[in-house]
């Protein structure tokens, strides 16, 4: 349940989204009220790779790691969902397992809708189910693009185009350069570029040497964003803005 003021914010976060925007504003405001806010605190766990997919969720705030565990252990992580993204409609409207985990990477409050009353309100609503169609093929050929990459792009040149679109997705200025916003280790570095972390802390301290980029604390801040960005350039390559 969600008040009236919080109402009207959640629905100019809905019009925003590509695909919900297609359903008429009556019916998200059901959807809204018939809703639930939630609540998780940084590395929560939101739901887990095979679990049912009952709801469809917004990141109202924060930021949710979309990540799968492969048969060897490792872990792919396949997006990054930031303020006004949609999760988990896939899984809904198929009526399948969740095919991968979400985790917070802050503190989050996320949306929780109904999976029957959402596919209902699709139903209805034919552009959206259009737009979910097109979501699917970019996400596929995004998917389909980062194998590639990881297979055949120098090891250098994945980790700085990592680098970059986490800036792209959440820093905050610093004198120095972006300070890199979200926290995540190198096995989630790891999961993002394919690589090791004996290769990655070999480039962070080569990088770090080279006075590109600050490590602190935990924390990433990339001094010199033109240097990556030439690497990306030499294979003529850009970084990709997150998708809703």
């Amino acid at each position: 349940m969600t008040g009236n003021l919080q109402e009207a914010e959640l629905l100019r976060l809905l019009e925003a989204h590509e695909i919900m925007r297609l359903i008429p504003p009556e019916a998200l405001r059901a959807l809204i009220r018939r809703a639930a806010l939630l609540d998780y605190s940084e590395r929560d766990e939101i739901f887990g790779q095979g679990d049912p997919g009952r709801t469809v969720l917004v990141v109202v705030k924060g930021y949710v790691k979309l990540s799968l565990t492969m048969l060897s252990g490792r872990e792919l992580v396949l997006d990054l969902a930031d303020p006004g993204s949609v999760i988990g409609e896939i899984a809904v409207l198929n009526e399948w397992p969740r095919a991968a985990a979400a985790t917070a990477l802050s503190a989050c409050t996320l949306l929780a809708i109904d999976g029957r009353s959402f596919t209902r309100e699709l139903r209805n609503a034919p552009d959206a189910m259009l737009a979910i169609i097109r979501l699917l093929s970019r996400r596929l050929r995004r998917t389909t693009a980062q194998v590639t990459e990881n297979l055949e792009l120098p090891a250098p040149v994945r980790l700085a185009k990592a680098l970059i679109e986490l800036a792209a997705l959440h820093s905050r200025p610093t004198l120095q350069g972006p300070q890199l916003g979200l926290s995540l280790s190198q096995r989630e570095l790891g999961g993002m570029t394919g690589l090791i972390r004996e290769s990655i802390n070999r480039h962070l301290g080569t990088w770090r040497d080279a006075g590109w980029i600050a490590l602190a604390e935990g924390t990433i801040t990339l001094c010199d964003v033109g240097a990556l960005r030439a690497l990306l350039s030499e294979h003529d390559l850009e970084e990709v803005a997150p998708e809703r």
